[in-house]
């Protein structure tokens, strides 16, 4: 990932930086703007606090088999979330600061999610016909689970849309040497054309940096980065689901 000298720093930069995915020259070049530019250290102090707030979300919820059944997260923390959007996406020409943030939407039920799932929403109009599911673990258990709850939803929409997006850990889901559920994945996108496999780009250029050899399968496809793939389809009005 090659960030040129004196150039505006894009936002896949600073995600890899949050995410520990750069070098480290490129981590001590980004410390050295950043100690010189006001606004760039606002910008990757609120991306943080955006990371850290959705982190924090999910800390205390149970795991999808519990059997306790959640709907959507409380009052409060969707406010505090939308304000983490606002302030990250706002320091950027931003696309929900005309929303009004103490007025979250209200969604009674989201059909084909299972009990025990999180779903999140941030603006007004929400589509729960439209939902992207976040993976970030290798377990196998985790990696059937998700293509499982993607497989309800998918079915349950019929033209709706489901994308299942992957990065860190997660992408072992889509990698071709690595992949425990690559016939199950193949039947999934052969059967549901709404179904959509999406891998992070800055988890791959990663792996690559590391000299790891990374094929997708191919029904994936690739995002320049899984957060930038997520805000933007919270703010076409999808849901939004951790796995």
């Amino acid at each position: 990932m090659n960030e040129v000298k004196n150039e505006p720093v894009s936002r896949e930069f600073i995600n890899a930086y949050l995410d520990g995915e750069l070098t480290l020259e490129e981590r001590e070049h980004l410390l050295d703007r950043m100690a010189g530019d006001d606004s760039l250290r606002a910008e990757v102090c609120a991306q943080r606090t955006l990371k850290e707030q959705v982190r924090a979300a999910y800390d205390d919820l149970p795991h999808p088999n519990a059997g306790v059944r959640h709907r959507y997260v409380n009052t409060a923390w969707r406010q505090a979330l939308a304000a983490g959007v606002l302030l990250v996406l706002g320091l950027s020409g931003g696309w929900l600061a005309h929303d009004r943030v103490d007025q979250p939407p209200v969604v009674d039920r989201l059909a084909g999610l299972p009990a025990g799932y999180q779903p999140v929403t941030l603006s007004g109009r929400v589509d729960t016909q439209r939902v992207v599911l976040h993976l970030d673990s290798s377990d196998p258990d985790h990696l059937s689970a998700s293509l499982d709850v993607a497989e309800r939803l998918a079915q349950s929409r019929g033209q709706g849309q489901v994308e299942l997006v992957v990065n860190s850990m997660g992408l072992d889901l889509l990698r071709q040497d690595r992949s425990p559920e690559r016939a199950r994945i193949e039947r999934l996108a052969a059967s549901y054309p709404n179904l959509v496999f999406v891998a992070c780009g800055q988890t791959v250029a990663r792996l690559l940096r590391e000299g790891q050899h990374v094929v997708l399968l191919p029904e994936a496809r690739m995002a320049s980065s899984a957060i930038n793939e997520i805000m933007s389809r919270m703010r076409q009005g999808w849901v939004y689901v951790k796995m």
